[in-house]
Parts: C-alpha cells; sequence; structure tokens
C-alpha cells in the first residue's frame, strides 16, 4: 500500500472513532453534569436507590429499573408536600438530563464533522496542490515555456508518490529543454553546412555565367565535388533523423570478422591512398564470427578512416584492428594525428561537433560521421569509446567501437 492510500485509510480510520467516541463520552459528562446540578442530600439517596450507572441512566431515560428490596425510594413519605416537591424536583431533574444529553449529543456530531472537515480539507490539499502545480507547469511547458519545473513546498513532507509524480515532470520538461536546445543548434548547424557548398557552387557558377572563369573539366570537377558533399548532407542528416524516429533498421547476419574486416578495409583503402594516408588492417586471432550488420558497420568503419585519414599526418598509416573475448567484439582505428582536444573527448560523436575544427589540411568535415557512427552502433547495441595515445607510442587518437558478440535473432530491427 502507498503513502497516499495510507493517508487516506488513517483519515477514515480517525473520523469513524471519533465519531463512535464522541456521543458516549458526551452524554456520560451531560449525566454527570445533571446529576451534580441535585442536591448532596438527595443526590445520595438517588445513588443508593440506583446504585449502578446505567440504572441510573435508565431512570433518566424513564426505564424505572427495580429498586434494592427494602430501600424506600428518595422523597417518598408521608407528608404528601414532601412528597410533590420531590417529585416535581425529579422531573426538573430528569427534563433538565435529557435537554443536556440532546445538547451534547449534537455538540459531539458537530465535533466529528469538524475533524472530517479539517482531515477532507488537509487531504485535499495535500493531493491538489502537486497536481494543480503539475498543472500549471504543464501549460506552462505547453505554451513554449521549456524551463517550467515544478517547485513543492515542504518536499520531504509529501508523499512517495507526489515527489515522484513532480521528479517524472522536472525530468520531462528538463528533457524537453535540452532537446529543444539541440533541435535549434542543429538546425543552425545544418543551414550553415549546406549554405557552404551553395554559396562556393553559386559564386562559380555566377563567375561561368559573367565568363570571367571559362568552363573547363576541372570546373566541373568543383562544381560536382560541391554537389557531392550536398548529397552526402542531405544523406547524412536522413540516416540520423530515421535513427533517432527509430525507423532505421538492420539486417543482420553472421559474418566472418577476418573477412569482413579486410573486404571494408580494402573498399577504402583508395581513398586513403589519394590523401597519402597508408592503412594496416588485422583481424581477430583466433578467427571469430559474430552476427552483425555487414553494410551499415562497413559505413561506420568507413566512416572512422576518413576522420583518421583527414587528421592524420601525410604518409603515416592508419591502424584498424578487431579483437573478440567470450563476449565482445573490439574494432579499433588508430591514427598519428594531433589527437583530440580534451573538452571534446565528451562530445566528439556528438553532431556537428568536429565539423568545427579544420583538418590537417585546412580543410572542415560536415560533422556528422562520428554522430552517424555512434547511431549505428548504439543500433546493435554497442557503444563507441575514443582516447589520445600517448606521444611514447607515437600519440594520436584511438576511436573504438564495441559490439556484443551474440544477439538474439532480429535484434537490430
Amino acid at each position: 500500500m502507498n503513502r497516499l492510500s495510507t493517508r487516506l485509510l488513517l483519515a477514515m480510520l480517525v473520523v469513524a472513532f471519533v465519531s463512535l467516541v464522541a456521543v458516549p463520552v458526551a452524554t456520560t459528562l451531560a449525566d454527570r453534569v445533571a446529576l451534580d446540578t441535585l442536591p448532596e442530600s438527595y443526590r445520595v439517596r438517588l445513588q443508593a436507590t440506583v446504585p449502578e450507572p446505567w440504572m441510573l441512566r435508565s431512570w433518566l431515560l424513564g426505564r424505572r429499573p427495580a429498586l434494592r428490596p427494602g430501600v424506600v425510594p428518595p422523597g417518598v413519605g408521608d407528608d404528601p408536600a414532601r412528597l410533590r416537591v420531590e417529585v416535581e424536583r425529579l422531573v426538573t431533574f430528569v427534563g433538565d438530563s435529557r435537554a443536556a444529553r440532546r445538547e451534547a449529543t449534537l455538540m459531539a456530531v458537530v465535533a466529528a464533522l469538524l475533524v472530517s472537515a479539517g482531515l477532507a480539507a488537509w487531504l485535499s490539499r495535500s493531493i491538489a496542490r502537486p497536481i494543480a502545480a503539475v498543472s500549471a507547469a504543464s501549460s506552462e511547458l505547453a505554451a513554449g515555456r521549456f524551463g517550467a519545473r515544478v517547485d513543492l513546498p515542504n518536499r520531504a513532507a509529501q508523499p512517495l508518490e507526489t515527489r515522484a509524480l513532480t521528479d517524472g515532470f522536472n525530468a520531462m520538461s528538463a528533457a524537453i529543454e535540452r532537446y529543444e536546445g539541440e533541435r535549434k543548434a542543429m538546425l543552425a548547424d545544418v543551414a550553415h553546412e549546406l549554405r557552404t557548398p551553395l554559396a562556393a557552387m553559386r559564386l562559380r557558377l555566377e563567375a561561368l555565367a559573367d565568363g570571367l572563369v571559362p568552363l573547363s573539366p576541372a570546373e566541373v570537377a568543383l562544381l560536382r565535388s560541391h554537389t557531392d558533399l550536398l548529397a552526402r548532407l542531405v544523406d547524412d542528416l536522413r540516416l540520423l533523423t530515421l535513427a533517432d524516429a527509430g525507423h532505421l533498421t538492420l539486417t543482420e547476419v553472421e559474418v566472418d570478422l577476418g573477412d569482413w574486416l579486410r573486404d571494408a578495409a580494402d573498399a577504402a583503402r583508395g581513398v586513403l591512398g589519394r590523401r597519402g594516408v597508408g592503412l594496416t588492417a588485422t583481424g581477430p586471432t583466433p578467427p571469430a564470427r559474430s552476427r552483425l550488420d555487414p553494410q551499415r558497420m562497413t559505413q561506420v568503419l568507413h566512416n572512422l578512416l576518413d576522420n583518421a585519414a583527414r587528421y592524420a599526418p601525410e604518409g603515416s598509416t592508419v591502424e584498424v584492428a578487431a579483437e573478440t573475448d567470450a563476449r565482445e567484439v573490439r574494432i579499433t582505428v588508430r591514427d598519428r594525428g594531433p589527437g583530440v582536444p580534451e573538452d571534446e573527448l565528451g562530445t566528439i560523436f556528438d553532431r556537428f561537433v568536429q565539423g568545427r575544427r579544420r583538418d590537417e589540411r585546412g580543410q572542415m568535415g560536415s560533422g556528422l560521421g562520428l554522430a552517424i557512427v555512434r547511431a549505428l552502433v548504439a543500433l546493435h547495441g554497442g557503444r563507441v569509446e575514443v582516447r589520445n595515445l600517448p606521444e611514447a607510442s607515437g600519440g594520436g587518437a584511438a576511436f573504438g567501437v564495441v559490439l556484443p558478440r551474440q544477439r538474439p535473432e532480429g535484434g537490430g530491427a
């Protein structure tokens, strides 16, 4: 039973207890007060005649109990005047006692109602106040004020359910605020990344149209490189959008890791060679098999190799190696470049982070390649890692991909 339900149950028990106890307590007190109004001599004789309290209450209610044998009722004698006085006094006493009992009963009922109303007000405030606060914050959130939070007064005294409700709302609001900030930043970055090649293409086309630049194969190749960059940006953004929406699926098969790594490295070797960077690939020893999507993982490896080649000095070699154990597959790409700035180690896989830095050749990337790596690896149930290599071993950076060795059939769908 949760804490809120416990409070409701205790409140109901208190109301029931007050209702059951208040009336008999009040009537007993009324009997005592009424009895105390009698003269002492008369009260002594009355108590001697009706010694038990329940017999006295029966007498007062008009149900005369049996008297003690041999005891003369109080006020009864040979004097009629005295008898009349005693009877009148008893009648007055009985009337006053009944009136006092009615007043006591009414007061007990009013007291029980007041207690019930107080408990109801307390419970309604303890329940309704957090709900009203969450409702008000929800209205602010719906109006676009993503910094809305619920601040409960006297938080420690609130039920666990209320605290969980407000904590959940605050976490949701913070996530929406963070997502909105990232969305705005991403839109600004996308606009910047698309504007750069478009502006370059526009200038070149205007120069061609004005006859300032002759149409040549080199000019056509330059324009084509800009269109290729635009196409790649659009494709990368589409892939990330599908991954975020959960609509990107995998086609997993069991592959020989060594064969897959060699084929993927051979496909990328020409691109690295044109940049003056060599490539070595080392498969796992002994040979091992794993379940993955070869096409998507080849894209992961090519993005990592492209990143390494862009920052590796000309004439250096990029190394890619795969290792396995009983549970995991680890693929590591090492370069001999300047490494990753320490303040970017935790965000290097975020979108557009890397695109803000120029590589060894003064060029800027799109900043989406490593974000795609993280998205595809996460879809495989894995994780990404990065670390800078010590200068004693040649420096550079090592980007790692860690995948589970085996996954259930269709786990990436």
